[in-house]
């Protein structure tokens, strides 16, 4: 247990620290071109066809992911922050194709918005997984994502506010989130599933994602049909994939330490009161 508390402290730790250099860094405005992508071409009449269509099969990937994780053998404490991942990412895909389809500052913000909601689920889903079900209750799902929306409604009101514009720097430190808190946990947290590889790879298709968005424009010169933005929506699209054949052909034995220990506590409290 002490363990496992101060690996809690080390994650907790990385994110204040990243908090700081992003207040040290200064304000992340959005910038006079943050709305011009490499691939603008129209398509039946769709502006910004790519990247507005590319967001199709990730909302209905999400919704197999939501489907499955809901039936799947784990517990209640793990499947939450999953199917909540899930309903975020289909919102998320929805926000990103009309932002897509006509750009606007506060649409940006939205999608991004979301975005960082399903990340924060995410980090709930694993710490459900490796520390304790109690990161995975209902109560806990529901604060973070009150948390990561609440300030993206920060960040339009003082962007309205300002005449220096939003200041994505809230945005930016949960976008981060995934890539700091993951490995640590990972690397700090014992499990009983040994999925550690399949974490890593999701992590290392994540962070390529990420690569590949801010060359949009280098990666289509290079290939001429498709932009570096739309292959960061494949990315993501093929982390929901990952994630929703995990539930697929979920076990019990696969759960984490975590919620296993909830699990086998509930059976032992259930065959003492048949018994």
């Amino acid at each position: 247990m002490s363990e496992r508390r101060h690996a809690v402290l080390l994650l907790v730790s990385s994110l204040l620290l990243a908090g700081i250099a992003l207040l040290a860094w200064g304000p992340l405005p959005l910038g006079a071109h943050a709305h011009e992508y490499a691939d603008g071409r129209t398509w039946l009449g769709v502006p910004n066809a790519a990247n507005v269509l590319v967001n199709l099969p990730l909302f209905w990937l999400a919704v197999w992911g939501w489907c499955v994780t809901r039936l799947s053998a784990w517990p209640r404490a793990l499947r939450l922050p999953w199917q909540g991942f899930h309903l975020w990412v289909m919102v998320t895909s929805l926000a990103s194709a009309m932002y897509h389809a006509a750009p606007t500052d506060a649409l940006l913000v939205v999608s991004r918005t979301c975005q960082a909601c399903a990340f924060g689920l995410l980090i709930l889903g694993l710490l459900a997984e490796r520390v304790s079900p109690r990161f995975g209750s209902g109560g806990a799902c529901v604060a973070a994502s009150v948390v990561v929306l609440l300030a993206g409604l920060m960040i339009v009101y003082s962007g309205r506010q300002a005449h220096g514009g939003v200041d994505l720097r809230p945005l930016v430190l949960l976008e981060l989130v995934p890539i700091i808190l993951i490995p640590v946990a990972l690397l700090r947290l014992a499990s009983d599933q040994g999925r550690l590889a399949g974490w890593l790879l999701a992590l290392a298709v994540y962070a390529a994602a990420r690569v590949a968005g801010l060359a949009d424009t280098s990666i289509f010169s290079v290939t001429g049909w498709v932009s570096g933005h739309t292959v960061m929506h494949f990315g993501c699209g093929v982390i929901v994939g990952w994630m929703g054949y995990r539930a697929a052909g979920s076990r019990v034995s696969d759960i984490g330490s975590g919620a296993a220990v909830s699990a086998l506590s509930q059976r032992r409290t259930s065959a003492n009161t048949t018994g």
